[in-house]
């Protein structure tokens, strides 16, 4: 670990610009962002935007990420498809070409199709066989879609497949409905050598609940359809504001789907409340202990892979939203790097209980500027 604070030491202080990307080459930080989240953005206060006459198209939308100096872009499958949702190969050869021109590499590619109307009682768990089987194969074509852009992930978000009311909906056929789309989507990453990943979430935009509600929910499936498939293929993709809503350390669930063999495909960072929506505010602006916490079991679990920023920043400019959660993410990565390069120490004193002690040893890394 000696190393590691050998090469901490060259960054004194708070980091910005040049310097961030920087530290995270000297420490081998994947961080990009969705393309959702470089705006603009619409709520039911207002439908039409915060930003009129920000262009939406897919290139702009890359653009921004860019110039917020953000390296890797996920890609949405929908942004990828014309209006009979087949995917649009003309348009993926320019956005490809666009990606080229602005050094932007593909962090993994994003399967959601909830925003569409049609698909408004669920995806693959929808009650009408016709509708589910048409979103199945609109995402298994995204998973050609990931292949094509040179991503080496595909995550699903079922966004609308869950319940508003109770007793509304058979939970037992949901559930199978969406353990053979999980094992179908799996079956077909691995042959395309691609890693598959579901995402987990509460609430939002159903009332009563999602069908992937938690992340433990999430490895419970994924290990089941790793069994049947004889394969690590399926892993899971951890939101940090939605394990906040649900008021679970965001940390505990790293280590849960370690110990169960289920692999963390990404990482979705942002800020939310616990116990509340899914705010998805800039990075670094909510608990920042459980933040570093969340930091250092990545670390301390080995994961390599990318840390991509899911926020809706919907008054502020989208430029500046990404620049700021880039830095402040660089800064908070920092401080969990900085207790890990002293783990040993660091673990003798946490195996003592002496949470005074504890504490003490963390409050100049995690309150001090240094």
């Amino acid at each position: 670990m000696n190393g590691v604070l050998e090469r901490l030491s060259r960054f004194k202080g708070f980091i910005e610009g040049s310097e961030v990307d920087e530290f995270f080459e000297k420490f081998d930080v994947k961080f990009g962002a969705g393309t959702w989240a470089a705006g603009d953005f619409s709520d039911r206060f207002n439908t039409s935007g915060y930003f009129p006459g920000l262009p939406l198209d897919l290139k702009s939308r890359l653009k921004r990420i860019h110039d917020a100096g953000i390296k890797g872009a996920t890609l949405l499958n929908t942004q990828l498809m014309n209006s009979n949702y087949e995917v649009d190969w003309r348009l993926v050869d320019e956005v490809k070409e666009c990606m080229t021109e602005l050094g932007l590499r593909p962090a993994g590619l994003a399967l959601d199709i909830s925003g569409i109307p049609k698909w408004k009682l669920g995806s693959v768990t929808n009650p009408d066989e016709r509708l589910r089987k048409e979103a199945l194969n609109v995402l298994l074509d995204g998973l050609e879609l990931a292949k094509e852009v040179g991503a080496d992930a595909a995550s699903l978000w079922p966004g609308q497949d869950g319940w508003d009311y109770s007793l509304e909906v058979d939970y037992g056929k949901r559930l199978e409905w969406l353990y053979d789309a999980c094992l179908t989507l799996a079956g077909r990453a691995r042959k395309l050598d691609l890693a598959f990943a579901i995402e987990a979430k509460l609430k939002e935009p159903k009332e009563g609940n999602m069908i992937v509600p938690t992340s433990h929910f999430a490895i419970l499936l994924a290990k089941a359809v790793n069994e049947e498939l004889g394969s690590r293929v399926m892993g899971i993709t951890i939101d940090y504001g939605h394990e906040v809503m649900y008021a679970v350390e965001p940390a505990f669930t790293v280590y849960a789907a370690k110990k169960f063999g289920v692999p963390i495909i990404t990482f979705h960072v942002n800020t939310a409340k616990t116990h509340s929506n899914d705010e998805d505010r800039v990075v670094g602006t909510g608990d920042l202990w459980m933040f570093i916490d969340f930091l250092y079991a990545a670390l301390d679990t080995g994961f390599k892979g990318w840390f991509v920023l899911d926020q809706f920043s919907y008054r502020m400019n989208p430029v500046e939203a990404l620049r700021l959660s880039k830095e402040f993410f660089a800064n908070l990565y920092k401080k969990a790097l900085t207790i890990y390069a002293s783990k040993e120490e660091f673990e003798k004193i946490r195996a003592t209980g002496d949470q005074a002690r504890i504490l003490d040893y963390l409050k100049k890394v995690i309150l001090y500027g240094g």
